[in-house]
């Protein structure tokens, strides 16, 4: 099956579903109200931000998220910009989406003419096979979790 990865600005329908799916998996966790998180999402949908949210979609539907953002840890602000909130839904894992939308989430940012992206994760094997490195361990409230590194290639001059 073949991910399409689209900007979440030309699905504005979608905005609370991946709101949800935000929500969901971290924000209800991260003490944010459903409210807070539409509203960060909302500002997704300008066209003239940095700050890209994307969706994945398999025949159509939309299955996945991933955010292209300036942090996504308060402790490191020097570090930008950052992948997050990638997000496949579970019947659609293990087939490549993911894959897909960091793929794109790293070329966005390439065109943008940053030459590095950041992550943090606790699933540094699974970025690992796709040319992620770690390069430092989190400790406190984010023990366990890595903050990971990938560098871009320069974008083909036109």
């Amino acid at each position: 099956m073949m991910t399409k990865v689209e900007l979440l600005e030309n699905h504005p329908e979608l905005v609370p579903l991946c709101a949800r799916w935000n929500y969901i998996t971290w924000g209800r966790d991260g003490g944010r109200s459903r409210e807070e998180i539409i509203d960060s999402f909302l500002g997704f949908l300008n066209s003239e931000s940095r700050q890209k949210a994307l969706v994945g979609f398999v025949s159509g539907l939309p299955v996945g998220l991933s955010l292209l953002i300036d942090n996504d840890l308060e402790t490191h602000p020097h570090l930008q910009p950052w992948l997050a909130s990638l997000y496949v839904t579970p019947e659609m894992r293990l087939i490549g989406v993911g894959k897909a939308m960091v793929e794109a989430t790293e070329k966005i940012a390439q065109q943008q003419g940053h030459q590095q992206l950041y992550l943090y994760t606790s699933e540094t094997g699974y970025y690992e096979r796709i040319g992620w490195q770690k390069i430092e361990e989190l400790d406190g409230e984010n023990a366990g979790m890595w903050i990971m590194k990938k560098p871009l290639k320069k974008p083909p001059m036109i």
